[in-house]
């Protein structure tokens, strides 16, 4: 009987302990990604509705899954990437990106590809890559 109570307060306080640690970890991995993300947000401003300026491109980093945007004012954005020498640009479906909050102009994008944003107006802001 004594040995059965030492198992169980045993495996008790390994479970206890188990999921604070679990706990903790998915608190402090949910806090670092964003602010690895918008941590690296660089200022944009549009020249003749598309950043960046042409002839120059955007490159994706691991710093973030996802093209997001923070814009001064309401816009419409597609994103076009680079498909290569003699390819068309590649263009996913506009977006609406709302007033002064984090959206996605584009998401899931692999790091290291050429990229540039279309709005429908001139906007400035925040933009993470």
């Amino acid at each position: 009987m004594r040995t059965r109570t030492k198992i169980t307060t045993a495996l008790a306080a390994g479970a206890l302990a188990a999921g604070l640690l679990a706990g903790s970890a998915g608190t402090a991995s949910a806090d670092v990604t964003p602010r690895s993300c918008y941590g690296s947000a660089k200022n944009f401003s549009t020249t003749n509705k598309v950043w960046p300026a042409y002839p120059n491109w955007a490159t994706t980093t691991p710093n973030c899954a996802d093209v997001n945007v923070k814009a001064t004012i309401g816009a419409n954005v597609t994103a076009c990437f680079d498909q290569g020498p003699g390819r068309p640009h590649k263009c996913y479906p506009q977006r609406w990106l709302s007033q002064g909050v984090w959206d996605t102009a584009v998401t899931d994008v692999s790091n290291g590809k050429k990229f540039y944003l279309k709005f429908d107006r001139n906007t400035s802001g925040k933009i993470a890559y």
